[in-house]
């Protein structure tokens, strides 16, 4: 039934005129005399928890969606069940589904919703689908949006922050535990307005949930103050964050860790707000951390572009960050194989932490 919903959309391309576009994003204007067409094209990469949930929102908004996916067996439950998503943001959607090179009409919105360690890969198929207005949006954490940028262009490269918590169910659906904003900004200040319509088109499909930011590289140190740090224990503990915040000495440590990401987030006149718990910002409740889900997949993780940017700015400033570090190379050891999430990786956590704080006396 889906794929018959789906054969019954007008190709892309089948409006009638001469299409040219502005430096809005999404307004499209037809030559004089020529019928007008309005709706925007995106391109979603990675339909996992957030990728999903963007189809969603797009589609709501009226939006052409098409989706790529590597997974094949995601992609045969989409083309049998489409994206079903469940919780506080609700519904399902039947998008197209794209195959990198075949011939597509341009898109004007296309957004990474894959691992941050994946972005060059994702992006190279998909390259002729793109015109000089297309912009791209990375959803993805940390610094990857200036990953983004040296492929694409500055201009081009624009980030979007969830603070959302949801994940990926067994039975191929996303569920949506919490969707308190969407946060997007350009890479190069000053780039803004070409957001401006595509936050007017989600608004439409969640109310108050998105905004534009016209200072992304602070709201980027804001997130990583909670997401780092509750990323980071969660997965070394290996238990989800209402779990792990009760386990002796973690409360404790996430408090040193999200105040290591203010030390390193000064050095560069950023002020993340402490005025919320970080295991009240990070959003995750019930739910693992992405990080978490990544390591049990045996998956690389994308704690290079969390707790690294955190170390990396802290080291280039001379400040001790022994949380973060300690955190860092324990869950690179859990990508390699060489260690599991647990009581004993809490203990050697404990163990790196005095270590490294001892280093920063001496």
């Amino acid at each position: 039934m889906l794929e018959e919903a789906q054969r019954r959309r007008a190709p892309s391309g089948q409006a009638g005129g001469d299409v040219t576009y502005n430096d809005r994003i999404g307004d499209r204007r037809t030559k004089p005399g020529k019928e007008r067409r309005t709706a925007m094209r995106a391109a979603v990469v990675g339909t996992g928890a957030m990728g999903s949930l963007m189809s969603l929102l797009l589609d709501g908004a009226g939006m052409e969606v098409v989706v790529y996916e590597r997974r094949e067996e995601r992609l045969a439950g989409i083309r049998m069940n489409g994206i079903r998503v469940r919780g506080v943001l609700g519904g399902e959607v039947a998008p197209r589904i794209g195959i990198a090179g075949e011939a597509a009409e341009p898109y004007d919105i296309m957004i990474l919703a894959v691992s941050a360690t994946e972005t060059g890969d994702a992006l190279r198929p998909l390259s002729p689908f793109v015109h000089r207005d297309t912009i791209y949006i990375s959803m993805q954490d940390g610094n990857a949006v200036s990953v983004l940028a040296g492929l694409v262009g500055e201009e081009r490269a624009f980030g979007a922050l969830g603070w959302v918590s949801a994940c990926e169910t067994p039975a191929g659906e996303v569920e949506v535990e919490d969707c308190r904003s969407l946060v997007l900004g350009a890479f190069v200040p000053g780039r803004e307005e070409r957001l401006v319509h595509l936050v007017e088109v989600m608004e439409a499909a969640c109310p108050g949930k998105a905004r534009v930011t016209d200072d992304l590289e602070g709201e980027i140190w804001k997130r990583l103050e909670a997401a780092a740090a509750v990323s980071g224990l969660c997965t070394i503990a290996g238990t989800v964050p209402q779990e792990a915040r009760a386990l002796g000495d973690l409360d404790a440590l996430c408090g040193d860790a999200a105040e290591e990401c203010r030390q390193a987030a000064s050095t560069i006149g950023r002020g993340p707000d402490t005025s919320i718990s970080p295991w009240e910002d990070a959003v995750w409740g019930r739910l693992k951390p992405p990080m978490l889900r990544d390591i049990e997949a045996g998956r690389k993780t994308e704690a290079a572009w969390m707790n690294g940017r955190i170390v990396e700015q802290a080291r280039a400033a001379g400040i001790a960050v022994p949380v973060q570090s300690a955190m860092l190379t324990l869950v690179k050891e859990m990508e390699s194989g060489l260690r599991r999430p647990g009581e004993a990786a809490l203990n050697e956590l404990s163990r790196r932490i005095a270590e490294e704080q001892g280093m920063s006396l001496s």
